[in-house]
């Protein structure tokens, strides 16, 4: 299996399980209608044809592929893009693994859990992710707190 990596990806199962007891900030995760305007606006301006899911994630299918569907046990091979609302670009998996990268996706944010099931092996979703179903207040690496997240993904393999 490639080296597992990648900002949005991998890393903590829970964004902070990662740290001592004594380096967790206590916050409160903003609330998905708080939030809802901005990714409105953000898939309006991007063109996105929204669906919302009961969670707060937004998303479009692409194409719903003719795979395997994933679970929450499945290791998956996506290729993807992940920006900020503003447009920026905060990952690639095409820059480091053009072939994609490989995880379990009950080891990655709440969002793409419940997001990347929307579709099949060799489908592609734009999913908008609320920060509370992101890395919450508390951020992570380049990612600052409460931020909602967009992500172009291609669901590549799924085992």
């Amino acid at each position: 299996m490639k080296k597992l990596y990648g900002l949005a990806l991998i890393g903590c199962v829970a964004m902070i399980g990662c740290l001592k007891n004594d380096d967790v900030k206590q916050c409160t995760p903003k609330t998905v209608e708080s939030e809802k305007a901005a990714m409105t606006k953000f898939a309006a301006d991007s063109a996105i044809n929204v669906t919302t899911d009961a969670s707060g994630i937004m998303y479009e299918v692409i194409t719903p592929g003719t795979g395997i569907t994933p679970s929450a046990s499945s290791t998956v091979t996506a290729k993807y893009v992940g920006r900020f609302l503003n447009g920026r670009g905060f990952d690639s998996s095409y820059v480091r693994e053009p072939n994609g990268t490989s995880f379990s996706l009950n080891g990655v944010i709440a969002g793409w859990q419940l997001g990347i099931p929307k579709i099949k092996e060799g489908g592609k979703v734009k999913l908008i992710i609320p920060s509370s179903l992101a890395y919450g207040c508390t951020g992570y690496r380049s990612i600052p707190p409460d931020q909602p997240l967009y992500f172009y993904v291609e669901l590549v393999k799924v085992q």
